[in-house]
């Protein structure tokens, strides 16, 4: 695309989103390019709209900050690749389209021709990724820890042991772990339990893989680094657009002799896309600072649920064993209607399901847009109007 036609696409995406009106929108002066007013409590990350990511976009072209790549490699992509590779603690990372593919590349490669691979009951690579891995892979997936967000070292024992006993060798090759886990509302799987299992798995020539597509989430919860989780796995696979705000991607990181030529086997699965610097430009804005961002996210969170708990008729309550997910319920009043009134103020919530007066909200770094006495204005005036 010319310079000139893409500024003429940011304009006419601008003009667009004057007709459906958000209420995030980027503050100029920004260095690290987030909303200037709005809030949500939807996600990992800001919400942002189309005119937003043009935004970004534009100003960094002009700041000659974007070097596009070819076929996903090199260029801005490239340079993402290095910064997520030192975050997570590993010698080298690649960027793939989607997480189900990274973590679909990640079980088939490491699995070094064995034919089964442990995963969580309620992980996604189990539930939401149509068994890729047992169609396009031939793994067959060995699910543990029904309807938990964990399982444990005794669980991997006794598979390991039933399957030697089989008639036909079929060995674990590898055991992959999600953590924090979607479908149990964000809960985290144990870190001491990783430690055990990852000794086990390394004594038994078994190879760890992390989905960790919200793992910054979880880091900024925990206080422990994404880099903490990086001796207990071999690769570790991070999503760009949950907490980083991108359009789509993901980063797998492992050892250079893991990821050379990988970009070979990501284009097989048709995930080579001719240019994916705009993912990597929005995403590239968000890195460093996340974590840190999202802490003083969490701190002004707290003191609002706390302010809502002891003056208001809502009750909001922690996910047990949880990261940045939060119950809301409304003993008084209609959630929906609530939800309503925050958004003209642009503080957007999850409306509850029918028949429900309760959601969920999500802690992340758009809180950090307003005053902590600021949001107990919003949800007071929601609350008495």
């Amino acid at each position: 695309m010319k310079r000139r036609d893409f500024f003429k696409l940011g304009g006419m995406l601008a003009a667009a989103s004057t007709l459906h009106a958000n209420p995030i929108s980027l503050l100029k002066s920004s260095p690290v390019q987030k909303p200037n007013s709005g809030v949500n409590f939807l996600g990992e990350g800001l919400d942002l709209t189309p005119a937003d990511f043009v935004e970004i976009l534009m100003r960094m072209v002009e700041e000659g900050k974007i070097k596009p790549d070819y076929y996903s490699n090199g260029g801005i992509v490239e340079e993402l690749e290095e910064k997520f590779a030192k975050h997570l603690g590993k010698e080298c990372a690649v960027f793939f389209p989607t997480g189900t593919l990274a973590n679909q590349i990640a079980i088939r490669k490491l699995a070094l021709g064995k034919k089964r691979a442990i995963v969580q009951a309620e992980s996604h690579i189990y539930n939401d990724c149509g068994d890729c891995v047992q169609t396009l892979s031939n793994i067959n997936l060995v699910p543990l820890g029904a309807e938990q967000a964990s399982f444990t070292l005794a669980e991997v024992e006794a598979v390991i042991k039933k399957t030697a006993s089989g008639r036909v060798k079929a060995p674990i090759g590898v055991i992959s772990i999600e953590s924090p886990v979607r479908r149990k509302t964000g809960e985290v799987f144990g870190f001491e339990e990783i430690k055990r299992i990852s000794d086990y798995a390394r004594a038994n020539d078994i190879k760890m893989h992390m989905d960790g597509a919200r793992l910054f989430a979880e880091a900024g919860h925990t206080g422990r680094k994404p880099s903490d989780y990086s001796p207990y796995f071999d690769t570790i696979y991070t999503s760009l657009y949950k907490c980083f705000s991108s359009g789509s991607g993901a980063m797998l990181a492992g050892t250079k002799e893991f990821c050379e030529d990988l970009y070979h086997t990501r284009r097989m699965f048709g995930g080579g896309l001719p240019n994916v610097w705009p993912f990597a430009a929005i995403a590239i804005n968000y890195v460093d600072n996340y974590i840190e961002e999202y802490k003083a996210a969490r701190i002004k969170a707290e003191v609002l649920f706390e302010y809502l708990n002891k003056n208001t008729d809502l009750t909001i309550t922690h996910i047990p064993n949880g990261t940045n997910l939060y119950q809301v319920r409304a003993n008084e009043g209609d959630l929906t209607e609530i939800a309503i009134k925050l958004s003209k103020q642009n503080v957007l919530m999850r409306s509850p399901r029918a028949g429900s007066n309760e959601t969920l909200l999500a802690i992340n770094p758009s809180l950090n847009n307003m005053t902590s006495e600021k949001l107990k204005e919003v949800f007071a005036y929601a609350l008495k109007h």
